[in-house]
């Protein structure tokens, strides 16, 4: 019976797998055969989605960010995710949490991000002004915040209540939403087609901009450091070393090897920042930190809801709306991350730690390494707009030349970016692999083989994204991944919230409520 029961478990929905597979591998067919037009394509569809409902992926951020605070204030706060002990240290629990959001995509814009925003200002700002510059000092670290976050927190929250107080053995979305939709439907086409939009959503997510952004980055900084070409055979190799890691680590096991790989990338992290206030102009980064964050403060609101309507001048549909749908993208496997991080913690104690130690990981970032970058554009703008217009990876090397022991610091960005693309891509990929296994107790680690199949589908469709080229076509891919995903999101959120209601606000048995919707 333990072996019937060992089989059953490892099961493959198959149903929901090869129309999953199949869509990707159709999809990176047609870039590869018609690369312009395809291009094009994404092009009038990001522009077209964002205008017409741009609105709502700031208003879901918004409203997640309120659940938050009313998760961390309310009645449920004290509430556990299970009876068991976390499985990861204190240490380790916030480690993951403050290193989630710094992925090596962000290497990019911490750089960067605060001259988009210089030259093309938002609100009618003039170009190049000053009040360019405290908006661009500010929107940087504002975009990957407290509100972005809370959408992880909430999921992760959902997810968490589900497999460690309703005790679901399965990682299925379409599981996860029975309490909306009921078993019968959960089990059918219904939760099927949520499985398919969750799983596809996940590969475009982490093709299109976790690797699409990061991959060229990585490439970039090892040609600096190894004297080599950073072009589409450089990063070939790079995706499949990124995967070969990933298969080791997942040999290992996820608690072995992600832990492992994000402790080392906090270390880094912190002793590059660090070094950067010291060596770099102290004063100004502590300065323009302050302000930057009273601005954001003065203006939240304003930064939160700011559509372009007045101006029509489509700055934020480029910008907040495209930064809010990134972050929807892979908010399911990241939710189900971060809610298996939460087992055996209080409810406040997740949420604060994801919402806040995230943010904040994010926020030194740019108030270290993204306030140097602005003090060198400021110490010599014509060098960098040369260096930007040139290639925006040729202006990030220049910044980070201008610090002393310029090389090693590239090596060390070198080492931290590809950990954090392997991590995070790694991590997000294994909620593809639970949701193939239906039957997956909670307990047990999906098959190795099938992460380590993801992996490599995740591979061939950041190929594709990459074939097409420009940072634009990666942005524009972002719709693709965003909208299964906020679909998804929503039934799942809603669902779970519904059930804590029933459990911690009624004092409903779990196991009746299961019952009831066998029924």
């Amino acid at each position: 019976m333990d072996n019937d029961a060992n089989k059953k478990s490892r099961v493959v929905d198959w149903a929901v797998v090869i129309p999953a597979v199949l869509t990707i591998l159709v999809f990176a067919a047609l870039i590869f055969a018609f690369p312009s037009a395809m291009d094009a394509f994404m092009t009038k569809t990001f522009w077209a989605i964002n205008n017409s409902f741009g609105w709502l992926w700031l208003l879901f951020c918004l409203v997640c960010f309120f659940i938050c605070i009313w998760l961390v204030l309310g009645k449920y706060r004290n509430k556990r995710f299970g009876d068991s002990k976390p499985k990861t240290s204190t240490f380790s629990f916030y480690a993951n949490l403050f290193v989630w959001g710094s992925s090596a995509s962000l290497v990019y814009w911490v750089f960067l991000e605060f001259y988009s925003y210089l030259s093309g200002p938002p609100f009618g700002v003039e170009p190049f002004s000053t009040e360019a510059l405290k908006w661009s000092s500010s929107y940087g670290a504002f975009h990957w915040g407290i509100v972005p976050f809370s959408i992880y927190a909430v999921a992760g929250v959902a997810y968490a209540f589900f497999m460690f107080v309703m005790k679901r053995n399965t990682a299925r979305v379409g599981a996860a939403c029975e309490g909306l939709i009921g078993r019968k439907r959960a089990n059918g086409l219904l939760g099927k087609v949520l499985d398919y939009l969750y799983m596809v959503g996940v590969i475009l997510s982490n093709s299109g901009y976790s690797l699409g952004v990061s991959v060229p980055i990585i490439a970039a900084f090892a040609a600096a450091v190894f004297g080599i070409s950073s072009g589409i055979v450089t990063q070939a190799v790079i995706i499949i070393l990124i995967t070969l890691a990933m298969t080791i680590t997942i040999y290992s096991g996820l608690y072995k090897g992600v832990t492992l790989a994000n402790n080392i990338r906090v270390i880094i992290f912190f002793v590059l920042c660090a070094f950067v206030v010291v060596a770099g102009p102290t004063t100004f980064i502590i300065n323009n930190t302050v302000e930057s964050i009273g601005w954001q403060l003065q203006h939240f609101f304003q930064m939160t809801l700011y559509t372009s309507a007045a101006d029509n001048s489509g700055w934020s549909q480029g910008w907040t709306m495209f930064f809010n749908i990134m972050f929807i993208a892979p908010i399911i496997s990241s939710g189900l991350y971060y809610g298996r991080l939460y087992q055996g913690r209080k409810v406040s104690e997740c949420v604060i730690g994801t919402v806040v130690a995230s943010a904040i990981g994010c926020g030194v970032f740019f108030w270290t390494v993204g306030n140097y970058s602005i003090a060198t554009y400021l110490g010599d703008p014509e060098t960098f707009i040369a260096m930007y217009n040139s290639s925006p990876y040729d202006a990030i090397i220049y910044v980070v030349n201008t610090l002393p022991g310029g090389k090693v610091i590239l090596a060390a960005i070198l080492i931290y970016a590809f950990l954090s693309a392997w991590t995070f891509v790694q991590s997000s990929v294994y909620g593809n692999a639970m949701a193939a296994q239906p039957n997956l107790p909670d307990n047990e680690e999906p098959s190795k083989i099938g992460r380590v199949g993801w992996c490599i589908l995740t591979g061939i469709m950041t190929l594709a994204f990459l074939y097409v080229g420009g940072l634009q076509t990666v942005k524009n891919a972002m719709i693709w991944a965003g909208i299964p995903s906020f679909i998804v999101a929503i039934f799942l959120i809603v669902a779970n919230f519904k059930d804590m209601h029933r459990v911690w606000g009624k004092g409903e048995d779990p196991a009746t409520i299961r019952t009831a919707e066998k029924e």
